[in-house]
Order: C-alpha cells, then structure tokens, then sequence
C-alpha cells in the first residue's frame, strides 16, 4: 500500500459508476458510429433514393440539382439493425461499445462485476436503441417522433436520478455503467 499526500493510504482505483457526462457523451459517440454504418450499408444496398430538380434561371438557362435521401422505412431499418449487430455482441464479449471504451466505460452486471449474459445485453439494446424501430412508423405518425425524444429524455432523467446511474434501461438488464477512478467504494458495495 502506499502513502498518500497526508501520509495516510492511498486510495485504491476501483471501478466506480460512471458519470452522466461521460455516459452521455459515449452514447452520442455510438449513435455516430451507428449512423455512419448505416449510411454505409444503405449505400451498398441502393437504399439511398435520388430527387432530380431542373431548375430555370432569370436569363432562361437551366441547371439540373440532384439531392439523394433515405426513407423511413429504410433508416428505421438500417439504425436498428446496425445498432442491435453493434452493441449487444460489443456489451456481451467486451463490457463495452467503442463509444464507451473511448471514454473508460464497461457495462456489467449490476451484482457483480462480469459480463452481460446475451438475453441482458438485448434487452439493454431494446430499451436503449430499440427507438429505431418506431422510426420506421414516424414518417406516418408525427408524434412517434415527439414519443421518441420523451423516451429519451426519460432515459436521461432515470440515470440521472438514480443513486447507482442506473436508467430505466439498465434496471431491466440489472446492469450498472461504471469507470475506474479513485475511491473508497466500489460500485458493487
């Protein structure tokens, strides 16, 4: 053990639960990754659809703009589909996605510090990014888009309220999020 500035111990580096900032900022840096893989894929597959406008100038002469777009049902799909091969398998066999490990972060189970079991990783991914899935509908109904932005918001406000930094989504998958950093107390006592 060694000394400390005051001469007592040092205090040991433990895995403590992780910030809101930090979280949020791994989240934003998955949703990225995420949408860039989609946008990639639905390259590959031809799902990127073209709007051609001819366009007439005051001197008559005219020029033609090409612009290229992404329905609902295909980014839906692709944020969906991308999101769920991205982080369960990540959550499941590394602790965290590449968002998360940027920032120090690991995923684990909220006993005790293991891995997520497959079945806890899904529902984690479901109630986390399962919002994509009703994307593929927003383009009919506006307000799934306001539904989405609440249940993200609720996500927020549930991490953030919790003593532990457990969301809603992490309580269905009794997982926890922590970080190493300086501490008496571990996440797990």
């Amino acid at each position: 053990m060694t000394k400390g500035a005051a001469g007592g111990p040092e205090p040991a580096e433990v895995l403590v639960v992780a910030s809101t900032g930090r979280r949020f900022v791994a989240w934003l840096a998955d949703l990225t990754l995420v949408f860039v893989a989609a946008g990639v894929v639905a390259v590959v597959l031809g799902g990127w659809h073209p709007v051609t406008r001819t366009m007439t100038n005051d001197d008559g002469s005219t020029w033609t703009v090409s612009t290229y777009y992404l329905d609902a049902v295909w980014s839906g799909s692709l944020l969906a589909f991308c999101s769920a091969i991205y982080a369960i398998p990540m959550w499941r066999s590394r602790g965290a996605t590449l968002g998360q490990r940027l920032l120090g972060l690991r995923v684990l189970d909220a006993a005790e510090p293991r891995l997520l079991s497959w079945p806890r990783a899904a529902m984690r991914w479901f109630a986390l990014f399962g919002w994509a899935f009703f994307e593929i509908a927003s383009s009919i109904n506006g307000a799934l888009t306001v539904l989405i932005a609440v249940w993200l918001v609720v996500l927020l406000v549930s991490q953030m309220r919790d003593y532990r930094g457990q969301g809603i989504h992490d309580r269905l998958a009794r997982s926890v999020v922590v970080g190493r950093g300086q501490g008496l107390y571990s996440a797990w006592s």
